[in-house]
């Protein structure tokens, strides 16, 4: 099962919000999570796409781009603001980090002796996933069913999804090819989540979805959000 820290509140319960800004303080939140051990992953842009690599600044953001997507079509394009998040989901997903495509399981060699069989230590990354969409939670949701909950667990996915700390992003615009609404799955984050962002004009209201979220979240210049600043982000959600 997941660690227990990536249990949000109950939906019924309002939400503990927090106001961080201006913007580029978002710094902070990714300099406690590397100190605290993770590994932080978040969106950036290579290859004319908005990929998931491992950041350590936030200028490393896609911080001026949106993405344009039709069925069988994908491209960015610049734009006239400064937001950072202003992108739906791209070609890439978390999987790749919690279930690695390839990955050496075992060894074996020939010695003067016969064969040598052998097995490697897996001491993987403590990962802090950065942006992560509603959607992309609830896949992660149905991977963890399959891997974790089912009668066999897979220790490779097991161990990377226990100390693994998501941070969400609540989206504020649809694409052509989004469908979460049908799916009754977004387009806000309702749980799985330690933090929960919303991007707004001049900074990022913040819910606080679990106590380990809330200890992270302590380390860093934060204030209570005003109705003003959650009325915004609520606007931006629509």
């Amino acid at each position: 099962m997941p660690s227990e820290h990536l249990v949000s509140s109950p939906e019924s319960a309002p939400p503990i919000s927090r106001w961080l800004g201006p913007k580029d303080r978002l710094q902070q939140l990714v300099d406690e999570l590397r100190r605290r051990g993770f590994s932080v992953v978040g969106p950036a842009v290579a290859e004319e796409a908005i990929v998931y690599q491992e950041i350590d600044r936030v200028e490393q953001l896609p911080r001026g781009w949106t993405d344009e997507q039709a069925p069988g079509s994908y491209r960015l394009r610049r734009t006239s603001d400064d937001r950072w998040f202003n992108f739906v989901v791209g070609p890439h997903s978390w999987k790749k980090f919690l279930y690695p495509p390839r990955l050496t399981l075992s060894t074996a060699a020939v010695t003067e002796s016969g064969w040598r069989f052998g097995t490697l230590p897996d001491n993987p990354p403590r990962y802090a996933f950065l942006g992560v969409r509603a959607c992309e939670i609830a896949a992660i949701r149905i991977q963890d069913r399959v891997l974790l909950q089912g009668p066999y667990i897979d220790p490779t996915y097991q161990r990377r999804r226990q100390d693994a700390f998501i941070v969400a992003v609540n989206c504020t615009l649809s694409g052509s090819n989004c469908f979460c609404a049908s799916m009754k799955s977004g387009p806000r984050c309702t749980t799985g989540f330690d933090l929960a962002l919303t991007e707004t004009t001049d900074g990022f209201v913040i819910e606080i979805g679990s106590e380990l979220g809330r200890d992270v979240l302590d380390a860093c210049e934060t204030r209570s959000a005003t109705d003003d600043e959650l009325q915004a982000a609520a606007a931006a959600r629509q």
